[in-house]
């Protein structure tokens, strides 16, 4: 527990709080974790979220309310698809009803989910537009989906090939192709915080009918944008996060019926109550790395000797598995 309380000196050290993830491994086979989450929210942090596999918050009924009580913000949840299939391929066995599980429980605690789904060409690319299908149906429990085109670390055997990679291209037009036209791929833009080939996001409002309405637009043409300081976009960035991958908590008062609000009152009232974000992130391996994108990386791992080191170099791994650099 002091090296955890040393990590999240070392961050408010370095300019924070800034938003926190609480990764692993798996962070649940800790029973210390609401522990280490109400440390967290002592020192100042207000937006702690779990990276999980989900299975800990399926297996026990009180555990989400528990990480809630104790500050959690908000629950990652590794999610491969809605088949068991895709599970089976990448984790060994069938967990989709597990995972389905784990999202009940998260929206019985009023825990915002945000599903990832490590996408991996031939196993469940094509379970693009369903994975979509499933987050919408419950919003506003589950906040977003975040794809994560396979990078190659650890236990992947072999040199991987080009045939093994997933661009972000490819994803928006899946998502595109996918979701019939509903989505289009110039609904997502690059973030202004870090290297634009590391990430993509669209937000959109679940209206009524159903409909999800876009409020990010890129436009490919544009020549004029007004340049942002890297410092701006990254607050901008962790502000979204804050209000937007957690539970919306809105008091019965403050939600008019949708019958009496005009079109922009009601598009403004669905942006408190049912927002919903899709983005990726395109991690780097000992294949790919890019210089460029690692020095403006965004995301870091608080290394125990007090670094800040870039998540994509923390990971490296060489052909064998073995770490090249955490050591």
């Amino acid at each position: 527990m002091e090296a955890v309380r040393r990590a999240f000196e070392t961050l408010l050290a370095a300019g924070g709080p800034y938003n926190v993830q609480l990764s692993g491994g798996e962070p649940t086979l800790r029973d210390d974790l609401p522990e280490i989450i109400q440390l967290g929210v002592s020192l100042g942090f207000d937006y702690l979220q779990l990276n999980t596999n989900g299975l800990r918050l399926a297996e026990d009924p009180s555990y989400a309310g528990r990480l809630k009580d104790a500050g959690l913000a908000c629950v990652f949840l590794q999610f491969d698809g809605v088949t068991d299939s895709a599970c089976e391929r990448l984790r060994g066995r069938p967990l989709f009803e597990q995972k389905k599980l784990a999202v009940d429980r998260c929206a019985e605690a009023k825990l915002g989910v945000v599903l990832v789904p490590t996408l991996m060409p031939g196993v469940n690319v094509c379970e693009i537009g369903s994975t979509i299908d499933f987050a919408v149906e419950r919003i506003p429990d589950v906040r977003g989906v975040h794809f994560q085109p396979i990078s190659y670390f650890g236990r992947y055997p072999g040199r991987p090939s080009d045939a093994d990679r997933l661009t972000i291209p490819e994803i928006l037009r899946e998502i595109e192709a996918q979701t019939t036209g509903r989505i289009l791929a110039e609904h997502f833009k690059p973030a202004a915080c870090e290297n634009s080939y590391c990430s993509f996001h669209g937000n959109f409002v679940l209206l009524p009918d159903g409909e999800l309405k876009s409020w990010t637009r890129h436009d490919p043409g544009a020549c004029c944008a007004k340049p942002e300081r890297i410092q701006d976009a990254a607050a901008k960035k962790r502000r979204f996060q804050s209000r937007f991958w957690t539970s919306p908590n809105v008091k019965p008062c403050m939600v008019a019926s949708d019958l009496r609000l005009g079109d922009w009152d009601l598009f403004l009232q669905r942006a408190i109550t049912h927002s919903f974000c899709i983005s990726g992130m395109a991690f780097q391996d000992a294949w790919n790395l890019d210089l460029d994108r690692l020095r403006e990386c965004s995301i870091h791992v608080v290394h125990p000797d007090g670094r800040l080191v870039p998540f994509c170099a923390y990971n490296l791994t060489g052909f064998d598995g073995r770490s090249l650099y955490r050591g």
